[in-house]
């Protein structure tokens, strides 16, 4: 079976509900695709994020969207449709704040530190929350978060499959969100 029907096939299979059969999909479309959107705009962390939005929307989307004769084409008209819609969305935004006014603010140094004394014990409280995590999920937000990496680097390194890395990051970060020290300073 040649690549095209094989993506059909997966295409279909998704569209009965197969996980398994996205995530191949998601495995063999997403590394190129996100090179595609990567060089439209310029950013790896928010191509990451809106390519897994539009995936996230193939999802739940799969039985109104119906059977695709080109798979890799409809993904790619998706990924360029949504890049132009953010850059453009983005161009908005970034006109409407270039027409308000500056406000004219200043800090006291009393203002000042009491910042930098919340952002330092923020950051001590993160350090601590990190420092609770599994070895493994701790290793991959370093890499993910502090390296950089994508995810696809990520699991070359660690020799681990791809989505066990995206899940291992999602799970991380909501361990994170969780903790009851972080969700009380961001309460406030």
């Amino acid at each position: 079976m040649d690549k095209a029907n094989e993506l059909i096939v997966l295409w279909d299979n998704t569209r009965k509900g197969a996980e398994d059969s996205f995530a191949l999909l998601h495995h063999q479309l997403y590394p190129r695709l996100f090179n595609y959107a990567l060089k439209m705009i310029k950013d790896p962390d928010l191509a990451e994020d809106l390519l897994q939005d539009l995936f996230v929307k193939f999802w739940q989307n799969k039985c109104h969207i119906g059977a695709i004769k080109n798979v890799k084409a409809y993904f790619y008209r998706s990924v360029r449709a949504m890049m132009l819609n953010h850059i453009r969305s983005t161009q908005l935004k970034a006109t409407k704040l270039e027409d308000m006014p500056e406000p004219e603010l200043e800090f006291s140094k009393e203002e000042l530190m009491v910042s930098q004394e919340h952002e330092s014990e923020l950051k001590g409280l993160l350090h601590a929350a990190l420092n609770k995590l599994p070895a493994k999920q701790r290793e991959i937000i370093y890499m993910r978060f502090y390296q950089e990496l994508d995810y696809l680097q990520i699991a070359e390194i660690t020799g681990i499959r791809y989505q066990s890395v995206v899940n291992h990051v999602y799970r991380a970060v909501q361990i994170l969100r969780e903790s009851a020290n972080l969700s009380n300073i961001y309460a406030a």
